[in-house]
């Protein structure tokens, strides 16, 4: 077993106790041949701070323990048991939720009457459009009502004229789910600033480590995962449009509420296999003039895992069949009437002011909707005579559509009716019956907003599917998972300004040559909570000549892979000079080698 170091008495805070990261002491272990009772050893104060031209001698030792594919697995209890920011910031995939929207409105649409009649008005109504067939469509309090006094004049079915104009049969939805799904995604979930970019590791392509999502879907993280999606609400609620003006204009959002979501069931696992020096590499916390340790793992992350490998990562016990136990789907009606267009100017969509209002708005949705439908409808023109007939001479009613979507309906003036319906384009007639229906029962305009809960809603992914594509991604790009993995490996121990490396041989022997590599930001250690606990305050980070540090001797020359720290190589005798995060100065003079693997130094405080 591996014994556990107590905490320093009185420490101070910019230090914590040393601590074998789980990683680390799961290898240890499993190296052993067998297991010795813990012990624990009470660890000396640590020594005071440097005063200036104090110095303090202090011996280094670079040590390895290479561990090969070493597998880690982690139940659900220990993924949640890492810090919230770590786990969302392992971005897994986009997921396309196009599927989930269409469900969504196939639930809507097929609502049993029992669940119809405790919606709210409003939501009653959408159900009704949803479904609204040219058999079913109500023309009345809209322009095209006159047409019932056609129908009564010459025996013309009104739904004769609405399946021939649009193209399908009298009982079947004139705009039909695929369609609607289309609209609501692009004006409404598409608009929303997290459907549209996620936060990654910073790197050359996404230097403010912004990245654009996938059209048509969300961001998933490991913490939505192991979470069974506890933030959907949150997450894609109102928000600001502009994430640097949180006080500016809003998002309104459209998914409400999310809950029974089960995307890891209880016994979920998730297995990683690394290639890793497990131990911590040794440097020197310049502010207490003592030894520190530095985590590892992020020097390793380009080599940590064999993507080759298909068992590098295995994820176990997902839902089979991902779906969402009850979901609040809101969509915002706008505050005021927006009728049609009655002119083909400007083009392509005409007058009407609907399309002047955000997209998200329900009238905007139907617009759309009605645009992606016309664009499927072939231009034609039909006539017909009375009983809806086309052999008689006499054909008081022609209606036509072109390829843009212009609509006329002309009625003989031999037949008496009380308004002949004014040509718009075919979006423009959709949004004036719509809204019409929308409002029944008595709604004033702004009391429409629509509110629907539905159960049982497929996501509509396979989770053989979804596991490959977290895999790809993750390979793709491993620093996503650096803070795990650090997490994990988490062996850090005070906050060291610098420690020693011996890059390997073409032989594989290390220890020839010294290195000291200075701090970058990826070292700074986290607390509990996932928060680095302190800055990265440094001015003038590296090493220099000369104590006013005009003359830098390090570089980012790669090692080993390592093309982040600041490194330069010593030997005995040399002298270097650095300043501390706090901007005090300090003197290193390289000593002997008292072993292969050791080096020691001289630091004296010069300011």
């Amino acid at each position: 077993m591996i014994a556990r170091d107590s905490t320093h008495p009185a420490a101070p805070a910019r230090r914590r106790r040393s601590r074998l990261g789980s990683l680390a002491a799961a290898a240890l272990s499993a190296a052993l041949p067998g297991c010795v009772d813990a012990v624990t050893v009470d660890q000396p104060p640590p020594p005071p701070a440097l005063a200036v031209n104090e110095s303090r001698t202090l011996t280094l030792e670079f040590l390895r323990f290479d561990a090969k594919r070493f597998a880690k697995t982690l139940t659900l209890d220990e993924l949640k048991a890492i810090p919230r920011p770590t786990l969302e910031a392992i971005w897994l995939l986009d997921l396309d939720i196009a599927a989930l929207i269409e469900n969504a409105l196939l639930k809507v649409m097929y609502m049993p009457p029992a669940e119809i009649d405790a919606l709210s008005p409003a939501s009653k109504n959408l159900v009704g459009l949803l479904n609204m067939t040219p058999e079913n469509a109500d023309l009345r309090g809209t322009s095209l009502e006159g047409l019932l006094g056609v129908g009564n004049a010459v025996g013309l079915p009104t739904s004769k004229i609405l399946s021939d104009l649009v193209g399908v049969a009298g009982n079947e939805r004139l705009i039909p789910v695929q369609i609607t799904s289309q609209a609501v995604l692009e004006n409404l979930v598409s608009t929303h600033p997290n459907t549209q970019r996620r936060r990654g590791p910073p790197n050359d392509e996404h230097p403010d480590g912004i990245y654009p999502v996938a059209p048509h879907s969300i961001p998933v993280t490991l913490y939505d995962v192991v979470t069974d999606f506890a933030g959907l609400a949150e997450q894609f609620g109102p928000t600001s449009l502009d994430p640097d003006d949180p006080e500016g204009p809003k998002h309104p959002g459209f998914i409400k509420a999310a809950a029974g979501v089960k995307a890891a069931l209880d016994d979920f696992t998730m297995t990683v296999r690394v290639n890793v020096n497990a131990l911590p590499y040794k440097g020197v916390d310049a502010t207490m003039a003592d030894v520190a340790s530095i985590n590892s793992t992020p020097g390793q992350i380009d080599t940590l895992f064999d993507f080759s490998e298909p068992d590098w990562l295995e994820l176990a016990n997902l839902a089979r069949n991902l779906s969402i136990g009850e979901l609040t789907l809101a969509i915002p009606e706008s505050a005021m009437h927006l009728p049609g267009g009655t002119s083909r100017e400007p083009t392509p969509r005409g007058d009407s002011p609907v399309w002047e209002q955000p997209l998200w708005e329900f009238e905007h949705i139907l617009a759309r909707a009605g645009e992606l439908k016309a664009a499927q409808i072939e231009d034609h023109c039909t006539s017909y005579g009375p009983q809806g007939t086309s052999t008689s001479e006499f054909q008081p009613v022609k209606v036509c559509i072109d390829d843009t979507g212009w609509t006329e309906i002309s009625v003989d003036d031999s037949v008496v009716v009380d308004e002949r319906p004014s040509p718009s384009y075919f979006w423009d007639i959709l949004l004036e019956v719509a809204q019409a229906r929308l409002h029944d029962g008595g709604l004033a305009e702004g009391e429409a907003d629509l509110e629907v809960t539905l159960r049982d809603v497929p996501v509509g992914v396979k989770t053989e599917d979804l596991v490959a594509s977290i895999k790809e991604n993750l390979a793709k790009d491993p620093a996503v998972l650096k803070d795990m993995a650090i997490e994990l490996n988490n062996n850090a121990a005070g906050d060291a300004d610098f420690y020693l490396y011996q890059p390997s041989t073409e032989s594989g022997v290390a220890g020839q040559r010294d290195y000291l590599y200075f701090v970058a930001p990826d070292d700074i250690r986290k607390d509990d909570e996932g928060a680095r606990v302190r800055d990265y305050a440094y001015e003038d980070p590296g090493f220099f000549a000369d104590a006013a540090l005009t003359k830098k001797v390090s570089t980012t020359e790669e090692i080993d892979g390592d093309a982040l720290h600041e490194k330069v190589e010593v030997q005995q005798g040399d002298t270097l000079y650095f300043a501390d995060d706090e901007g005090r100065r300090y003197e290193i003079k390289i000593g002997d080698k008292p072993s292969a693997h050791r080096l020691s130094l001289t630091l004296t405080r010069i300011q």
